[in-house]
């Protein structure tokens, strides 16, 4: 059995379970840079799109922008493919923002399955794809639970 220490709860360490955290569907995390203590809150929806015989997914980023953090957040952009981050035309979040910069940052590190060390990844100890609460360790070390881990392979 997994052990994972109490500091440690809720840190996605591998560019692999923080996208695939990421891109659960209904995914709500907090990048943290240590070295300057700024940090971030992201949501990000699964929206499926296409044709039966062609089905697509888009991912909608959001910006944790007020003291709601579960209603509180502005439209930064748009995953395509499950690979290529765009900048929204419509977001009121500037493309040069801090907020905006260090998504873009990140994204261009899952999107190439790169270490994204400095920063820290955390997701807020539910599941990514179906919201429930994560309390086995080692769905708490992948952001997802059994059920949902198996649902996207």
């Amino acid at each position: 059995m997994t052990t994972i220490k109490n500091e440690l709860r809720g840190r996605l360490h591998t560019p692999l379970f923080a996208k695939a955290y990421a891109l659960a569907g209904n995914a709500t995390f907090t990048v943290l840079n240590p070295e300057s203590g700024n940090r971030f809150t992201f949501k990000v929806k699964r929206k499926d799109v296409g044709t039966e015989a062609e089905p697509k997914e888009l991912f909608f980023v959001g910006l944790l922008s007020g003291a709601d953090n579960e209603a509180d957040y502005s439209f930064l952009g748009t995953i395509f493919d499950a690979e290529k981050f765009v900048h929204g035309r419509k977001s009121k979040v500037g493309a040069e923002a801090p907020s905006a910069r260090a998504f873009r940052w990140l994204w261009s590190r899952l999107a190439g399955d790169a270490d994204f060390a400095p920063a820290e990844f955390w997701h807020e100890g539910r599941c990514g794809r179906c919201g429930r609460k994560l309390t086995v360790p080692a769905s708490i070390e992948r952001g997802l639970g059994p059920v949902c881990a198996g649902a996207g392979q």
